[in-house]
C-alpha cells in the first residue's frame, strides 16, 4: 500500500515539531517559568551545584493536578506574579501538544478513534515531563500534562469536524 504524499509530510511535520520541542528543552530556552517558593511557584527550575538529582527532583516535580494552575492564579490575583508568566504556563502548555492531535489521525488511521489519541498525547506530553525532568531543564508538571492533553484534544476535535467533510475524508482515507 503506497503512503500518500501528505501523510509523509504529515509524519515530517511532526518529527521536526518534536525535535525542535525537546531540543529547545534540552538546550534551555523555554525555562522562562518563574517557579516555587514555599508556596507553590518555583523561582528555579534548574538543577543547582552540587545539588543530588534526587533533591532536585524533590524540588521541580508536582504530581498533585491543579495545584500549579492554582498557585499561578491564586499569585496573579493577590499581585505577587505578572499575569503574562501566568497566560505563558497556561497558553504554551496548552498549544504544544495541539499540532500533535490535529495531525496524529492523519498520519495514522488508528487515531482517528478518540481514546487512541487521547493515549498517543498522554504519552507523547508525559514523555515530555519526563525529558524535562532527566535533562533537569525544567519543572515535571502533572498541570502541564493535563494542559497539553487538553490542548492535544482540542486539535484532534478539529481534525474530526474537518474530516467530517466527504471530499477531505476520500483524501485522507486510506
Amino acid at each position: 500500500m503506497e503512503k500518500k504524499p501528505y501523510k509523509i509530510l504529515t509524519i515530517i511535520v511532526m518529527l521536526i515539531y518534536s525535535i525542535l520541542i525537546f531540543s529547545s528543552l534540552s538546550l534551555r530556552l523555554g525555562n522562562w517559568f518563574v517557579e516555587t517558593d514555599n508556596e507553590g511557584i518555583i523561582v528555579n527550575s534548574e538543577k543547582m551545584e552540587g545539588e543530588s538529582f534526587s533533591d532536585y527532583s524533590k524540588r521541580v516535580t508536582n504530581f498533585t493536578p491543579f495545584k500549579t494552575m492554582k498557585n499561578y492564579i491564586n499569585k496573579t490575583q493577590k499581585g505577587e506574579l505578572a499575569a503574562v508568566y501566568t497566560l505563558e504556563f497556561f497558553v504554551l502548555n496548552f498549544i504544544a501538544a495541539f499540532p500533535f492531535g490535529l495531525l496524529l489521525p492523519v498520519a495514522f488511521k488508528k487515531l482517528r478513534v478518540f481514546w487512541n489519541t487521547f493515549g498517543a498525547l498522554l504519552a507523547i506530553s508525559i514523555i515530555k515531563e519526563l525529558f524535562k525532568l532527566f535533562m533537569t531543564v525544567g519543572r515535571c508538571d502533572i498541570d502541564a500534562v493535563i494542559l497539553n492533553v487538553i490542548g492535544g484534544i482540542v486539535g484532534y476535535l478539529i481534525f474530526m469536524l474537518i474530516y467530517k467533510n466527504p471530499s477531505i475524508r476520500e483524501e485522507i482515507t486510506d
